[in-house]
């Protein structure tokens, strides 16, 4: 009779919560895009000169660097949103790290959103409160994602490549 006791082998592949992950990160690239369209489809050039004008009834220094700032910010979110859509299903060693610092990178350029746009009183004043949920969406999946990809074994047992 053996009496050592040996542990299962840990959880390989895409299983498990993992697919909750698999599901996300193909949406993600949707929804940031959704959000780039957003900022983007009300811009015209007439609307870019009233905002961004010294002078103009609508204008606001923090206009023109919210406006730009958004586009940039989510710009690169959607790049990194899409590699690690690839590093994630060729099981790269990589991905849990860059997949954490995404996390905390998306909750914080909404905060940063959220915080510039408070300070621009037109933009302030048209605010509902439920422009605060995506910062607090963003905050609590990186609150429950991170440690899952710090502390996992199936984790630590796919991303190897």
């Amino acid at each position: 009779m053996d009496t050592t006791e040996s542990s299962p082998p840990p959880p390989v592949g895409i299983g498990g919560w993992l697919i909750l992950v698999a599901v996300g990160l193909c949406l993600t690239p949707i929804r940031i895009a959704a959000e780039i369209l957003a900022t983007v489809r009300p811009l015209n050039p007439a609307l870019w000169h009233a905002l961004t004008t010294p002078g103009a009834r609508a204008y606001h220094p923090l206009f023109g660097p919210w406006i730009v700032g958004q586009l940039v910010a989510y710009s690169a979110l959607l790049l990194w949103a899409l590699a690690l859509l690839y590093l994630f299903f060729a099981k790269k060693r990589i991905f849990p790290r860059l997949m954490i610092a995404f996390l905390i990178a998306r909750a914080l350029v909404q905060v940063a959103d959220i915080s510039v746009a408070l300070r621009i009183p037109m933009v302030a004043n048209s605010l509902q409160v439920n422009v605060f949920g995506g910062p607090i969406i963003a905050i609590v999946v990186a609150a429950i994602w991170v440690p899952y990809f710090l502390w996992s074994r199936r984790v630590a047992s796919t991303f190897v490549n």
